[in-house]
C-alpha cells in the first residue's frame, strides 16, 4: 500500500497574515505553528523573498537627522506625584486593590516612557499580589 503525503497549499491572504506576524516579531516557530505552514518553509520564503527582519531593518533604516528634534514627548508625560508617593502608614495595612491600582498607573507610565520590561514585572507582581489576597479569601 502507498502512502502519499498530503502536500499543504496556504494561499497568498495566509502567507501575508504568516508575513505581518513574522515581521512583528513573532517568533518563526511559533507562527508556522499558529498558522499551520511548516517551519522549514516559512524559513525558506523569508530568506527567499527577502523579509528577513535583518533585510526589513536595513531597508526601512532611517538615520537621524543633526538638529532634529529629540522626538515626541510621552504620551502620558512625568509621573504624577501620587504614584511616586509611599502609601499613607496608618493602623490599617494598605488594601490590596489599593496596590494594585497603583501597580496598574505606574505600569502605563513606565511604557510610556519606552520601559515596557519594568512595567511588564510591575504588572506580573500585582497579578500575584491580587491572587495570593483572593486565595487568601479562600476565592481560588
Amino acid at each position: 500500500m502507498d502512502h502519499f503525503r498530503l502536500r499543504k497549499y496556504r494561499g497568498p491572504e495566509t502567507w501575508a497574515k504568516v508575513r505581518e506576524a513574522y515581521l512583528a516579531g513573532e517568533p518563526a516557530p511559533s507562527v508556522a505553528q499558529r498558522f499551520d505552514v511548516s517551519l522549514c518553509n516559512l524559513r525558506k520564503k523569508t530568506s527567499r523573498e527577502g523579509w528577513t527582519r535583518h533585510a526589513m531593518a536595513r531597508r526601512y533604516d532611517l538615520k537621524p537627522v543633526r538638529g532634529a528634534p529629540a522626538g515626541p514627548p510621552p504620551a502620558i508625560g512625568p509621573l504624577p506625584e501620587a504614584l511616586n508617593l509611599p502609601f499613607e502608614v496608618n493602623e490599617r495595612p494598605v488594601r490590596v486593590s489599593q496596590a494594585v491600582e497603583r501597580a496598574a498607573a505606574r505600569a502605563a507610565w513606565l511604557i510610556s516612557e519606552g520601559r515596557a520590561s519594568e512595567a511588564e514585572i510591575l504588572l506580573r507582581a500585582a497579578r500575584n499580589l491580587s491572587d495570593l489576597s483572593l486565595r487568601h479569601m479562600g476565592i481560588r
